[in-house]
């Protein structure tokens, strides 16, 4: 009897692991102690393509909030721009250019 308890004590803790983990991955810190977004932190709308607009929205309210937080707001001034991460030039940032641009800016990271 003990052995079924026991191995369902198991199941329930693997189980809240699994549940967990997606709404734990946006917030993981990466390996420089920040958190990296995601696309759908930008795309305000939903449409699969981030503008200009929804850029420098979903940016504001995130140092906005980072600030909030008393988080330190370095190299703030150096954050790329809404046409650094539109590789392409056509007016909004695909879902691959984003993760194109993280990629990136971690091997920035990386070699500092």
């Amino acid at each position: 009897m003990k052995s079924i308890q026991e191995s369902f004590a198991i199941l329930i803790i693997g189980l809240c692991f699994v549940v967990s983990g997606p709404l734990y991955a946006e917030g993981t810190p990466n390996t420089r102690g920040m958190n990296m977004p995601v696309f759908a932190d930008f795309d305000l709308d939903g449409n699969g393509t981030i503008v200009k607009e929804e850029f420098l929205k979903a940016r504001s309210e995130r140092v906005a909030k980072r600030a909030e937080e008393g988080r330190q707001m370095k190299n703030l001034a150096d954050a790329p721009s809404f046409e650094d991460i539109d590789t392409d030039k056509d007016g909004g940032i695909s879902p691959d250019e984003f993760s194109a641009h993280q990629v990136r800016q971690m091997e920035k990271r990386r070699k500092r």
